[in-house]
């Protein structure tokens, strides 16, 4: 599949039916991408039913005609099917997906003006897509734990520059939960960084 380049779209609600048909011409990256972002999570799935997809894409912003179809679209790349052969949507497609909607080819160094020490001004110029983002997310990623180390890996399979100490602390403060056990393991709820790394995806200027 031959990889298309074009501008990126600075503002997501702008995104036309020109987006969709890049999610098919980038088919082969974005489903490449998405089993990287899959071995990042460290090979966890969880699957997602159209509902939810259309919630976080009209929370960042794309118009209606985007939200829906977006769902339907990721659906045919069939990059994850069920063991009856139905395809199905998952997490770890969604940041790839919205930086192509946007017009991003580069998937690998998409993110790679993130970084410590612009993360916390970004988030603060975006606190309110984060918040609503907080709020639609399910109930079952407020208290499911990931280390900050692997929040770290997944905003690096997209470029960006994130250290696990600086995801950690802003776990504390903007997601206002963070854990640590008794051997010193740190946890980030998924709640926070799958927010996050979607607001960044949405909102970044590139």
């Amino acid at each position: 599949m031959v990889t298309v380049q074009t501008q990126v779209v600075e503002n997501v609600d702008q995104v036309n039916r020109e987006g969709l048909q890049r999610l098919q011409e980038n088919s082969q990256d974005l489903t490449s991408k998405a089993m990287e972002l899959t071995d990042s999570w460290g090979q966890a799935m969880f699957i997602m039913d159209k509902h939810l997809v259309e919630r976080i894409f009209s929370t960042l912003g794309f118009s209606s005609i985007i939200c829906s179809e977006v769902y339907e679209s990721l659906r045919s790349l069939a990059y994850v099917r069920t063991q009856d052969k139905k395809p199905v949507v998952t997490w770890h497609i969604l940041d790839a997906a919205c930086l192509t909607l946007r017009g991003v080819v580069d998937l690998g160094s998409a993110l790679s003006d993130v970084n410590d020490n612009n993360i916390e001004n970004f988030l603060d110029d975006n606190i309110d897509i984060f918040d609503i983002l907080m709020n639609v997310m399910p109930e079952y990623t407020r208290n499911l734990m990931f280390s900050p180390e692997v929040a770290s890996v997944v905003v690096a399979t997209l470029g960006g520059n994130l250290s696990s100490y600086k995801i950690y602390d802003l776990a504390a403060k903007y997601g206002h939960q963070a854990t640590k056990d008794l051997e010193g393991r740190r946890g980030v709820s998924t709640q926070f960084i799958r927010s996050l790394t979607l607001t960044i995806s949405a909102r970044f200027h590139f």
